[in-house]
């Protein structure tokens, strides 16, 4: 099965390995193996992930990478990682304005 990343996924690949390297060559290249590695497995095994409760929505898949989180869904024949964030950034959240009625 092909295994993709999103812009968003592409991005912050760069962003990640390009951190990581500017303190660990060594940091930057594991974490670029452990992406080829995750995604060598999704597309023998798309299932691998589990669903979390973080996201509840229909379909969308998680799989712990070592420190990082890989959000993903299957659809078509093919396996879509659309975020990636290591485990202590904040969630991706709904922006809520400062005068929001709660009520």
């Amino acid at each position: 099965m092909k295994v993709t990343l999103s812009p968003k996924a592409r991005d912050y690949v760069k962003r990640e390995a390009a951190y990581l390297g500017s303190n660990s060559k060594k940091a930057a290249q594991e974490f670029l193996d452990d992406l080829k590695r995750l995604r060598r497995g999704l597309s023998r095994f798309p299932e691998l992930g589990k669903s979390n409760d973080e996201m509840p929505v229909p379909g969308v898949l998680r799989f712990v990478m070592g420190s990082y989180l890989v959000d993903y869904e299957i659809s078509r024949g093919e396996v879509l990682i659309f975020a990636i964030r290591h485990g202590r950034e904040r969630p991706p959240g709904i922006e809520i304005d400062d005068d929001f009625d709660f009520e």
